[in-house]
Formats: C-alpha cells, sequence, structure tokens
C-alpha cells in the first residue's frame, strides 16, 4: 500500500491547526481545562506530522507527546522536551471524581493563559520546522 505521505502530512497539521482554534474558543468561553486538552491534541498531532515525515510512515497510534518527540531525528531542546512532559497533565481520557476536581480546580484562567501561551510558542516551533 502506497503513502502519500504529504497528504498525510497536511492532514496532521490540518488537524493541529483546527485544534488550537478550538483550544482559543473553549478558553474564550471559559472551559479551560478543555482548552488546554485541545492544546494538547494540537502538539500532539503536529509531533505525528513530524513522525511521518522523518519516518515516511503512518505515525503510532499513542497521545505520549515525549514518546511521539523520541521518534524524531528532530534535534529538540531540552527546554521543549520538558515542556511536552508538562502537556502531558493535559490529556485525559477519563479522570476518577476525585482526580477531576483537582484538576479543573487548577485550572484557571490565569494558570491556562499561561500553559495555551507556552502550547502555541511550541506549537510554532514545530509547524516552522515542518516548513509551515
Amino acid at each position: 500500500m502506497n503513502i502519500d505521505i504529504e497528504k498525510l502530512i497536511e492532514y496532521w497539521v490540518n488537524g493541529a491547526c483546527y485544534d488550537l482554534d478550538v483550544a482559543d474558543s473553549l478558553y474564550n468561553v471559559g472551559k479551560y481545562p478543555y482548552a488546554l486538552f485541545f492544546g494538547h491534541l494540537a502538539i500532539e498531532k503536529l509531533l505525528k506530522a513530524h513522525v511521518v515525515k522523518a519516518s515516511n510512515d503512518h505515525a503510532p497510534y499513542t497521545h505520549s507527546l515525549p514518546l511521539l518527540a523520541s521518534k524524531l531525528t528532530l534535534e529538540i531542546p531540552d527546554e521543549i522536551r520538558k515542556k511536552f512532559a508538562k502537556f502531558m497533565e493535559f490529556y485525559f481520557e477519563a479522570r476518577y471524581p476525585d482526580q477531576q476536581k483537582i484538576y479543573f480546580e487548577k485550572c484557571t484562567k490565569e494558570f491556562s493563559l499561561e500553559n495555551l501561551s507556552e502550547i502555541r510558542e511550541v506549537f510554532q516551533w514545530l509547524l516552522l520546522r515542518l516548513g509551515k
């Protein structure tokens, strides 16, 4: 089966851009935990675009930003690698009520704004290295 690598990269990039817009929309209506969740998804999708570019194959089925980054030949500064690990907090499939309550309380407007700003910086760094 032949894979159209450029089309697959565009798929991930378009999804990442869309998810970052969704993150901004959710932030603007005060849905901070979900804004950060979509910020994580945006970074995940750009990393998957990089994996496709580097491997000429499909990206693995994972939500782990550090794992995706480990699959790249791209020189990633330690500061950005640390942010990938930090952003993992924003990905949640399901949370037990007590965990969810603590996380939601942590996601204040200020906390979310600061982290979305970091997400946007990393997003731009990744996008530029894709030549976009």
